[in-house]
């Protein structure tokens, strides 16, 4: 009798002690499960590339970029930009046409001879020739007249205006130019084309003196009206 108890005792240890083998035995296999729940951070982190998308926040520096394309338009505003190009020397022809009833006092009109659009903006700068078409530096003084200088946007064939006038002298006068050309410089341009200065007739003027003052000048306009100095 105390035989079988200590052998139901010992059974029941050695049973005790097996499943506490197999507890241990299982730990592993959830811990090796668990790596399977680990591993759905894999298939959480496939979102991740959706995600990545929403990363590309980083990518959307180009996509700036490509956003930049918008900025095509500004690509797409350039025809306005190349409408609106700004006229150089060689585009343009200048007249300097002289006022009725106004002594020293000339409209100025610049025409666009080219086959492009192009634009003025400012005022014209100024030059004088001698007879022997050596140059002559002139003072010039720019005016807000009649207003401040306004953007004109020439089509091939069509004209901006300004204003010019001076003070004539005696030709004895060795401060006096003797002037046999004008010579004019477009806005934002460094080279000179020669003017044709026509009397009120239409003929041309070859002979023009001017004192040493020099030219006073207007601004750049699209219309012609009010564009003449009338004092």
């Amino acid at each position: 009798m105390k035989l079988s108890r200590a052998a139901a005792i010992a059974v029941t240890t050695v049973a005790l002690g097996l499943g506490a083998v197999a507890c241990n035995d299982e730990v592993p296999a959830t811990s090796a499960a668990n790596p399977p729940a680990t591993a759905q951070p894999a298939s959480s982190h496939t979102p991740a590339p959706g995600t990545a998308s929403s990363g590309k926040p980083g990518t959307k520096p180009s996509t700036p970029t490509g956003t930049a394309k918008p900025g095509s338009p500004a690509g797409t505003a350039k025809p306005t930009g190349d409408a609106s190009t700004r006229c150089h020397t060689g585009d343009l022809k200048v007249d300097v046409q002289l006022q009725p009833n106004l002594a020293n006092s000339a409209m100025v009109m610049v025409t666009n001879k080219s086959s492009h659009t192009c634009s003025v903006y400012g005022y014209l700068g100024y030059g004088g020739l001698l007879a022997d078409n050596s140059p002559v530096v002139l003072k010039t003084a720019r005016v807000a007249y009649p207003g401040a200088p306004m953007a004109a946007t020439l089509s091939p064939g069509t004209t901006a205006f300004s204003a010019l006038k001076w003070a004539s002298c005696d030709k004895a006068d060795t401060s006096c130019h003797v002037l046999a050309g004008v010579t004019v410089t477009p806005p934002d341009e460094t080279t000179q084309l020669t003017a044709d200065v026509l009397d009120t007739d239409g003929k041309p003027v070859n002979q023009l003196t001017v004192s040493a003052a020099g030219f006073t000048v207007g601004s750049l306009q699209p219309s012609n009206e009010g564009v003449v100095f009338t004092s």
